[in-house]
């Protein structure tokens, strides 16, 4: 039993042999609890963005079939979606930083609902673009790279694609489905992994101060 059901235990029996603790020092822990919690989201977020960084220098001085896609989709294009996404994710943690700032021990029990649900809408909808992103830029690139690839020139302008050019394009359309839904399956597992743990937490603490309301 932790500190906060220690407390909540003892202001629902209000027995003698116990202090009473009010409805606002409740609050007050809940506060300090969430608060916590979303710090915490906001520092993952930063070493999230560092490791992205990380590994796409690594990949363009270190991997060279990295650079040859890259040089395949086109410069303009790539670094043109990875600014977007860095922009994005910058955005994001701005907003995660807010929240955990919004979220004190002095506000309102309504007021600080209303943050903790904010904050996980925030949370979600983090999720939402990073899986978004890899779609629509998974997508985007695997047809470029079937038509501009050099290593698919072999394939594209033989008899047989010709011949069978719907039933090949079927196919590759299924494998890149395929691969970009296993992409997303395995970042959103572990988004639920690791934010699913703390956002599970804040909803815990969003239902006890919604019983603290009725």
């Amino acid at each position: 039993m932790d500190q906060l059901d220690i407390l909540k235990s003892k202001w629902q029996s209000q027995s003698s042999d116990y202090p009473v603790y009010s409805k606002e020092q409740i609050a007050g822990l809940l506060a300090k609890k969430s608060s916590s919690i979303v710090k915490w989201i906001f520092y993952i977020g930063i070493a999230e963005f560092v490791l992205l960084n990380l590994v796409t220098v690594l990949s363009i001085f270190e991997d060279e079939r990295y650079n040859q896609t890259m040089e395949t989709i086109g410069k303009p294009f790539y670094y043109g979606s990875l600014l977007l996404s860095y922009a994005v994710i910058l955005y994001f943690i701005y907003k995660f930083w807010c929240n955990y700032r919004d979220i004190r021990a002095d506000q309102s029990v309504r007021k600080l609902m209303k943050n903790i649900l904010k904050t996980r809408r925030t949370m979600k909808w983090y999720i939402w673009f990073n899986l978004c992103y890899i779609v629509v830029f998974g997508a985007i690139t695997s047809v470029m790279l079937l038509f501009y690839d050099p290593a698919f020139d072999d394939i594209i302008h033989s008899e047989e694609f010709l011949q069978h050019k719907f039933r090949f394009m079927s196919g590759y359309i299924v494998f890149v489905i395929f691969l970009l839904g296993a992409i997303c399956a395995v970042v959103y597992g572990i988004y639920s992994l690791i934010y699913g743990i703390l956002l599970r937490r804040l909803r815990k603490n969003y239902d006890e101060l919604k019983k603290m309301e009725l």
